[in-house]
This record gives structure tokens, C-alpha cells and sequence, in this order.
């Protein structure tokens, strides 16, 4: 479960931590640490640290562990706000380049780009999209707490959301944000419902704004809950894929049998993720869609596009997915549905080696050392105590699209006599 936001003591600052890969295999960025700081405008912080360990096999939450990282928390923002200078974003991050190209000077968000491709793409490019999604096996009942849109406007777009489960304590259902976020961000591009008063065929022109989507659903969504979100468009003129995203849903990007590039979840720290709320009618501080990163990918015809929610980057690794894409247009639905499978099979899991275990390791968190001792167990290297374990029970919503030529992809949707 992520934890909510929560107002604390005014003293406590509010952090926006943006990190290098630690283990965590989508964690993407530049290979150095950067903290914002929104402090000087308003105090909003992740208050009460509720760091909850949701993994299978671990009985309750460390409380003594997440007094510490709340303490290492405040001390490494005040010693960042003594020595912090002009904040940056990265403009050009391909995912075989470590090192940042070049920058530009932002106040809240970076923006990545490329890699450019060798040739571009004579075409039009659209794609296919297929998605599979998992609840939460005790939250069947009522759907799960993650939502999504696919549309067909432009190239292709398609959004995911993922509720905070934290409202639950409070009497709220976490869907009902975060169902209501998504269904006004797909209005939003295809002008219909609130924005429909341009009279503008989003079909014949296509607005491309993820971005904008996400504002328009966060400044429409008056409904109590909160949740990440990320959005992604196929721009038909430029063939970029263009998408903004906030907190730790996201996206990579395949091809030939490789990721060229990801997006990179944002957390003000470990399991509590930037997220939209409605401020102020139900939620005394929010995050915005100005925070977002935003992408610009050129595509090529035969990329494949998975997105979704934490409940998969927590519990599959890059090598799994990258093995289980669709090589075409008739392979998507079983694709997605193998994929969220996986990762709900890891998930169940308390002996995998996940991708969120492995993050909490590299924060800090483990078990008790009784635990650890009474699990200590002999290998070829000698003596080993038990170490934190298991996949994250959680919904998962998996989402697959093909890059094809339009014409391809027109033809191959249009049913034979």
C-alpha cells in the first residue's frame, strides 16, 4: 500500500527526491543525486514516514525503521538547502547514454529525449494497443484501485493510474480518484464531455499534450483519494512518442529485443510516490502536473511500448518483460496477459528477489535481526542471514503497444468478407 499524504508538524520540510538506479531496474536518470525543494513556496510534507512493507512474508510494518529513514530524510534536506544552486533538467537521456548530454535550467520537472533514430520512419506511424490488468486479490470485489484509457486519437493514447490505497483507512475508495482522473484525462484529448466546446475533431487534429491531460484531470477531479498517473500519446506528425508522467507508473520503450528508453518513477521517498489529489477541497497539500517528467521519443515501426502501474515494475525485471513483447499485431492481448501474469506470480512469491524488495534493501530497510538470524541458512560462500524478501501484492495493469505503419495498421484492423 503507498502511503498518503499526510500535513505534520511544520517543522518537518517537504521533499522531492529524485535518485540514481539503485538496483531498481526502471529507477532511470542521471547518475547522480538531485533533491528539490518546493519548501520555500508552502511546508508539505510526506509526514508520518509510513513506510508500508507490503511484501509476502513480512508480518508488520518496521516502525523503529521508518522512525530512521524519516531522520535521514530531514537531515539530508537541510544539509541540501545549505548548499543548493540552480536545479536541472536533463534534455537528452537515450538509454545507452550514461552521462548527461546537456542541460536546461527548470524549476520543478526534466524532460528527456532521444535517442534520434538512424532512419527516420517515411510514414505514418500509429499503433495497437492491448492491456491485461490484475486487482489486488482482496480488492476483486470492487475492481481494484488502478484505472486506465486507451484511445485511438491521434497515433494512440493511453493512460494509467494508480489510486493510493492509504484512503482505504479513511473510508474512501482509492478507485474512485483515480477512475475518475483517467476517464477526464481521455476527455481531454479526444474534446469531448467538458472540452468539447471548440468544436474541433481531435481525429482530424490531434491534440498532443499528456501534460495537459493530466492538469485538465487533476484541476476536474473534485472526488476524495489521490493518485499517480501517466500519460502517452503517438504524435502522428513527428512519430514521437510524447509522454508526462508523475509518480511511479511509467513506461519503457523496446526494440529489437532492447529498451532504448524509460520513464523513471518520482517518490518523495521509498513507497510514497508523487501523486494528484484535490486540493483543497479533500487534500490539504498536492503534487501538480507542472512536477511531471516529460518524454519525447522518436519511434520506429515495430517498437513496443509496455506501460502500467507500480504492481508491475515492483515484480518484473527489465530482461523478463523484454522477453514476453508481442512480434505482432496478433500476439498483443496474450503478451500483456503473459506480463501481468509474471508479475503477479512474483508477487506471490516471499522467496523472489523483486525489484521492490531490492529498492527497500538499497534504502535501508530489512528485517529485524532476530529475523535474520532465525533464517540464516549455509551456502557455497559460507554462512548467509536472511534478508528481506518477496514480490509486493498490488493490482497490476499492464499495457502493450505496437508501433506500425498506419496503413499497416489500418488494414490489418479492417475485417474481411
Amino acid at each position: 500500500m503507498k502511503s498518503q499524504f499526510r500535513p505534520a508538524d511544520t517543522a518537518e520540510l517537504y521533499r522531492h527526491q529524485l535518485t540514481r538506479p539503485t538496483g531498481n531496474w526502471h529507477w532511470y536518470g542521471p547518475q547522480t543525486m538531485r533533491i528539490h525543494s518546493r519548501a520555500t513556496a508552502h511546508l508539505h510534507p510526506c509526514a508520518s514516514a509510513r513506510i508500508q512493507q507490503c511484501v509476502v512474508g513480512v508480518s508488520s510494518q518496521r516502525t523503529n525503521q521508518a522512525a530512521q529513514l524519516r531522520s535521514k530524510t530531514q537531515a539530508e534536506m537541510m544539509s541540501f538547502l545549505g548548499s543548493r544552486g540552480k536545479q536541472t533538467a536533463v534534455d537528452a537521456l537515450p538509454a545507452s547514454v550514461e552521462a548527461v548530454q546537456s542541460v536546461e535550467t527548470t524549476e520543478l520537472s526534466q524532460r528527456f529525449t532521444g535517442p534520434d533514430l538512424p532512419t527516420p520512419p517515411s510514414k505514418t506511424l500509429a499503433w495497437a494497443c492491448a492491456v491485461s490488468y490484475l486487482p489486488h486479490p482482496d480488492k476483486v470485489h470492487y475492481g481494484g484501485e488502478d484505472a486506465y484509457f486507451v484511445s485511438d486519437v491521434g497515433g494512440g493514447a493511453m493512460g494509467v493510474a494508480d489510486g493510493v490505497g492509504g484512503w482505504a483507512e479513511s473510508g474512501v475508495n482509492p478507485a474512485d480518484y483515480s477512475r475518475l482522473l483517467m476517464k477526464i484525462a481521455c476527455a481531454y484529448l479526444e474534446g469531448k464531455d467538458q472540452f468539447a466546446n471548440d468544436g474541433v475533431d481531435r481525429h482530424e487534429s490531434p491534440l498532443i499534450d499528456p501534460r495537459g491531460a493530466l492538469n485538465a484531470a487533476h484541476e476536474n477531479t473534485k472526488v476524495p483519494g489521490s493518485a499517480t498517473a501517466c500519460v502517452m500519446q503517438l504524435d502522428p506528425v513527428t512519430n514521437t512518442l510524447e509522454a508526462a508522467n508523475l509518480g511511479d507508473s511509467g513506461f519503457v520503450v523496446i526494440r529489437n529485443g532492447a529498451v532504448v528508453a524509460k520513464s523513471r518513477p518520482l517518490q518523495h521517498y521509498f513507497d510514497c510516490p508523487l501523486q494528484f489529489g484535490a486540493y483543497p477541497e479533500f487534500v490539504e497539500a498536492t503534487d501538480t502536473a507542472d512536477m511531471a517528467d516529460t518524454y519525447s521519443i522518436p519511434l520506429a515501426s515495430g517498437d513496443v511500448i509496455v506501460a502500467g502501474s507500480d504492481g508491475l515494475w515492483d515484480n518484473l525485471y527489465q530482461t523478463e518483460i523484454t522477453a514476453l513483447v508481442p512480434r505482432n499485431a496478433n500476439e498483443l492481448q496474450r503478451s500483456a496477459d503473459s506480463i501481468s501474469t509474471a508479475a503477479r506470480r512474483h508477487a506471490g512469491d516471499s522467496e523472489f528477489a523483486s525489484p521492490y524488495t531490492r529498492e527497500a534493501l538499497a534504502q535501508g530497510l530489512d528485517l529485524p535481526w532476530w529475523e535474520k538470524l532465525a533464517g540464516m541458512h549455509i551456502k557455497r560462500t559460507g554462512l548467509h542471514l536472511k534478508q528481506l524478501t518477496g514480490g509486493k501484492m498490488d493490482d497490476i495493469t499492464v499495457m502493450v503497444a505496437l508501433v506500425m505503419e498506419k496503413d499497416a495498421l489500418e488494414t490489418s484492423s479492417t475485417p474481411t468478407a
